[in-house]
């Protein structure tokens, strides 16, 4: 047989072949390829999101303000982030341990306070996504002294009732959300109040004041006594805190009238709800307040419906200063014999003071004055401690913000 050479065949050329979203990488590890895949996947992902972000805020560029713009474009960052809190007072140390050791967080907390800087200061510093505040002022002159420690802030929490000390309208209409611990100190106040009638009542603080000058006035103190079984006591403000001075003044035995700005939803038992104050507190022996201060409810309580109680009727205000007209309230006190017990005041001390200066409320022999502490017991703070972790994670989590105020 002849020999005859094979034609030359160039041999292939083997390439390894590179995992890809369209090519599937079997011949590779199995962990390699899972990982080479993942990365391809996220990168792909993320350029997607991204893109998608810088068109959705081109097409709306026209029509947000610059500060809902910076607003919206720091939502991508913030979601991937921690969550910058300020606490502009001081809380237990408890909350900010309690924070970072919440079960399956969907963000970190990243918690930051406030020390002898000022309120913009400390926004400014930390720009933060979440605020909480007590007594500290969050009115319109802090909002624009920090315009940019605010860019990022979506919720304020008032670690409270009121919300007088925070600028709520201007607040909602830059789409920041506000709440406050609602009914977390309820049952302190109510118990301040009553121990406030007691007092008025039977001069308990004159009592020991003068056991300490070494008197002994029995008969004197037992003058004027009337008792609170059988009195009848009207209620401004049937909220959480009125419904516990309610229940208390019931159990006391006190015939209670009530009257609120809204229809009580679940009205209570044995109580006269009245359509007016003035309704409420005609011929009352005694009155308490439990109302916001606003427009419609400053010095509500003046000399027209003061001349409606009893002379020597018992007054308790536990809301805001500016509910009542002081300087007409200590007119009352000088010619019907009102007693008023105040634990808020107009002119207030503001949170770090600690000299109280008004000489008109010091000089009158028939105010008994406590120093706003109706709030503070260790009861009332682990409620509110609770409120403040509860709307926080509510948050986070994107659930209902519970004790988000309506706008206004």
């Amino acid at each position: 047989m002849k020999w005859s050479p094979r034609p030359f065949q160039r041999p292939a050329i083997r390439t390894p072949e590179v995992p890809s979203l369209r090519y599937p990488a079997a011949r590779l590890p199995a962990s390699r390829a899972a990982r080479s895949c993942t990365s391809s996947c996220e990168r792909l992902a993320t350029s997607r999101a991204q893109w998608a972000l810088v068109a959705a805020l081109s097409a709306r560029n026209a029509s947000l303000p610059s500060r809902a713009l910076r607003r919206t474009a720091s939502r991508a960052s913030q979601e991937a982030s921690g969550c910058p809190v300020l606490f502009l007072d001081p809380v237990r140390p408890s909350v900010s341990s309690r924070l970072a050791e919440r079960e399956r967080p969907a963000r970190p907390v990243e918690v930051s306070f406030r020390g002898d800087e000022t309120v913009p200061e400390a926004l400014n510093r930390v720009q933060p996504e979440v605020v909480v505040v007590r007594s500290s002022k969050l009115k319109e002159e802090q909002l624009d002294a920090a315009k940019t420690g605010c860019e990022r802030l979506q919720l304020v929490m008032r670690a409270g009732a009121g919300v007088d000390n925070i600028a709520v309208p201007i607040l909602t209409q830059r789409g920041i959300r506000v709440a406050n611990a609602q009914g977390a100190n309820a049952v302190a106040v109510a118990e301040l109040t009553m121990a406030h009638l007691l007092n008025l009542d039977r001069r308990l603080s004159d009592q020991v004041e003068s056991l300490r000058w070494g008197e002994w006035r029995r008969l004197d103190f037992a003058k004027g006594c009337r008792g609170l079984y059988g009195q009848t006591l009207a209620v401004l403000g049937a909220g959480n805190i009125g419904r516990e001075v309610i229940r208390r003044a019931l159990a006391f035995g006190m015939r209670v009238r009530a009257w609120s700005r809204s229809p009580p939803k679940d009205p209570l038992k044995d109580v006269e709800y009245c359509t007016t104050p003035e309704e409420a507190a005609d011929g009352a022996d005694a009155m308490t307040i439990h109302l916001p201060l606003s427009k419609t409810t400053r010095h509500l309580v003046g000399r027209s419906l003061l001349q409606k109680l009893k002379p020597g009727a018992l007054l308790v205000n536990m809301s805001r200063g500016g509910v009542v007209n002081e300087a007409e309230l200590l007119e009352a006190i000088e010619v019907h014999g009102l007693r008023a017990g105040l634990d808020v005041y107009a002119h207030e001390p503001g949170a770090n003071d600690r000299t109280f200066q008004d000489e008109a409320i010091m000089a009158s022999s028939g105010v008994y004055g406590t120093h706003h502490t109706g709030a503070r017991t260790e009861q009332a703070a682990q409620a509110v401690e609770d409120a403040i972790l509860e709307v926080i994670s509510a948050y986070l989590e994107g659930r209902p913000i519970p004790g988000q105020l309506a706008p206004i």
